[in-house]
């Protein structure tokens, strides 16, 4: 083990070559380009270059590949916001840091701190806004966290977004206690499984939504004794089927509404979710897969039908009445984690929480090549998916070949 370290570090501190990365000026995931790039800058003081070996997909990139996200640069860039590797080398004191665009002045100070417990051939997992469609990364040493023992790089870059996006709704913001009812969209998904461990870790109550019924069994098997067939709903096409599914799911759960909803999806299925909170319930949202197009960009001439279907769901959107919100005593509340990297110290707090948690490692379902990635956007952007969708960077990075020891 001691040897194998070793190796690591030195193979770590050999000198960079080009990178390789996925770029594109958004508009289609048919314009992906894969590209040599130059080596990256040595890292200044709070900077640490990672070669990346895994890389999580999120809802996220397929936003700002496809440009509908306020946030995405508007030339060509590299998309990306999650990722696993191994530290290649971590700036000294007194080097300046140029490569970063640091959040804040707060996260220049904290990633400076934080590169103090960064050693090169460490086994990282890491978020950044974009970028990390490439084969090597420079990012703040705050945004990096040593791999658990056991896990794989794998899960390591299955784990921080979607752990973080869901605490983050659930506690920050719909203030979950044991005891709740709490209503998971999309609870096969990468974030949705996430959300039902902690829900169970913690001892609230839960009811899932997928939107097929090939879904369910991944749920209730990864949940024996917590999440059963009549606790998942298979999402009804129609509203009012929906919301009578919701209301077959409480009864048989004893219950006589839902306390909090995490809500990816929204869309159609909004109204009935909303409908079905109790006095002081939350509605979080963090996403809109109802919302989101099917195919390789928003508007085609050879498929205008991809364009229309989006503009007559964002027009039949629904919307609320801010006015309405205290006779009915409910809230809604959303939020995009990309414009709360200044918050420094809040999400830092969240995820020593989620870490603290001794939470099982995130369950990866779908595993690419990095030379696939469009077809592994396409794929996630379906909605077929379950688990974390992952891309080896290298391809001897499965199974038990990177766990870490």
């Amino acid at each position: 083990k001691m040897a194998t370290t070793r190796a690591a570090a030195k193979a770590a501190m050999a000198p960079a070559g080009p990178r390789r990365a996925w770029a594109l000026k958004a508009g289609s995931v048919k314009s992906l380009r894969l590209k040599e790039l130059p080596p990256a800058n040595r890292p200044g003081y709070g900077e640490v270059l990672v070669d990346v070996k895994c890389i999580g997909l999120n809802f996220a990139d397929v936003f700002s590949v496809l440009g509908l996200y306020s946030a995405t640069p508007k030339g060509e860039f590299v998309p990306g916001l999650e990722f696993s590797g191994v530290v290649r080398e971590v700036g000294a004191s007194g080097v300046a840091a140029e490569s970063v665009e640091f959040a804040s002045d707060e996260a220049r100070r904290r990633a400076e701190r934080e590169s103090a417990d960064l050693r090169p051939g460490d086994k990282v997992s890491g978020v950044v806004r974009f970028g990390a469609y490439c084969t090597s990364v420079l990012a703040p040493a705050h945004q990096l966290r040593k791999i658990p023992t056991g896990w794989t790089l794998a899960q390591g870059a299955a784990f921080n977004v979607q752990a973080l996006t869901v605490w983050y709704g659930l506690q920050a913001l719909g203030n979950v206690k044991p005891g709740q009812v709490v209503l998971v969209h999309s609870c096969a998904g990468g974030c949705g499984l996430l959300a039902l461990q902690i829900l169970q870790k913690i001892g609230a109550k839960a009811i899932g939504t997928v939107g097929s019924s090939s879904k369910v069994s991944v749920v209730v098997e990864r949940f024996p004794g917590y999440m059963s067939d009549a606790r998942v709903v298979v999402r009804a096409k129609k509203p009012k089927d929906y919301a009578a599914q919701l209301r077959d799911a409480l009864k048989a759960m004893g219950e006589d509404s839902i306390d909090i909803a995490l809500d990816a999806v929204s869309g159609s299925y909004f109204q009935p979710t909303f409908d079905a909170l109790g006095p002081g319930g939350r509605h979080v949202v963090y996403g809109a897969a109802d919302l989101t197009p099917h195919g390789d960009a928003v508007w085609s001439l050879l498929n205008p039908m991809v364009g229309l279907k989006l503009a007559y769901k964002w027009l039949t959107r629904p919307k609320v009445d801010p006015i309405e919100l205290p006779a009915v005593n409910k809230s809604v509340m959303g939020f995009n984690l990309i414009w709360m990297f200044s918050k420094v110290d809040q999400l830092l707090g969240l995820m020593d929480e989620l870490y603290g948690m001794d939470l099982e490692p995130p369950l990866v379902g779908q595993t690419f090549a990095f030379g696939d990635m469009p077809n592994a956007l396409r794929l996630f952007q379906s909605g077929n998916t379950t688990g974390k969708v992952v891309i080896h960077v290298d391809n001897d990075d499965d199974g038990d070949s990177d766990k870490n020891q």
